[in-house]
């Protein structure tokens, strides 16, 4: 049934994604705040989602949707989780780096994933025990210590309190190693980039199931490290991921325990 799953997932994030690459190049949308002035929803993140949750309610009726904008959002113990459009600021400031990104998890394991970046027509996806891909070509990450132009990823989130603590990440790496770093803005797509072997890292201290649900699968299947950031074992609603190289993981944990 998974194959089954992921061909559908990825048709109907490919229908979605197409919806919002329209929106984003002709620049129609309404914007609006949720919780603060940093997360923003739009018309089209709402459209995105009706989009999908309609294609896969008459595919799979029995299986439960989880999504981004949701008005409630209530943990089950399997469903598809969607996010409509990951990365709606970057959406909004017309900064092309956002995706579309559908997971199906079982009993807290991910069986099925796919993230779609409509603007670079780039298709990451995976099947537990069956790889991860992008745009057909097996993902996976080399075992081959490179300490040259390291670069690793994260993203500020919505809380201040959490700002300092990245901040101070970045210090003792940069201390201790000349790590390079980006802010992504998109964390489905910044996950399937460790995959991809593209970034050497991502991590995030609060970040909600749906940013999650598909990268991490993809991450992993490629070869990736995936914990929490305090090395224990990841928990799609635990918040926090680290996905890295796995010759960086215990270097990175360490230095985290030091704050």
């Amino acid at each position: 049934m998974t194959q089954e799953v992921l061909e559908s997932i990825i048709s109907v994030a490919l229908r979605a994604g197409n919806f919002v690459r329209h929106h984003f190049e002709c620049g129609e949308f309404d914007v609006s705040e949720k919780k603060d002035s940093h997360d923003l929803v739009t018309n089209i993140d709402k459209e995105s989602q009706k989009i999908i949750q309609e294609e896969l309610r008459y595919r799979f009726p029995d299986i439960p949707i989880i999504g981004e904008e949701d008005k409630s959002v209530r943990k089950k113990d399997h469903a598809f989780i969607i996010d409509p459009i990951d990365g709606t600021l970057n959406f909004v400031k017309k900064i092309p780096f956002f995706s579309v990104s559908i997971g199906y998890w079982e009993n807290n394991i991910p069986l099925c994933g796919i993230v779609y970046d409509p603007l670079r027509n780039d298709i990451f996806y995976a099947r537990m025990n069956h790889g991860a891909y992008l745009n057909g070509k097996r993902l996976k990450l080399s075992n081959k210590d490179s300490n040259n132009h390291r670069v690793l990823a994260s993203d500020w989130g919505h809380k201040p309190v959490l700002y300092k603590k990245n901040i101070q990440v970045m210090q003792r790496l940069l201390i201790n190693n000349s790590f390079l770093f980006r802010f992504m803005g998109c964390a489905s797509l910044a996950i399937c980039y460790v995959g991809a072997g593209i970034v050497d890292g991502y991590w995030h201290y609060n970040l909600s199931p749906w940013d999650m649900a598909a990268g991490v699968l993809i991450a992993q299947e490629a070869g990736a490290s995936l914990t929490k950031i305090n090395g224990d074992d990841f928990e799609l609603w635990g918040q926090s991921v680290l996905a890295i190289v796995p010759d960086l993981k215990i270097k990175f944990i360490k230095l985290l325990e030091q704050q």
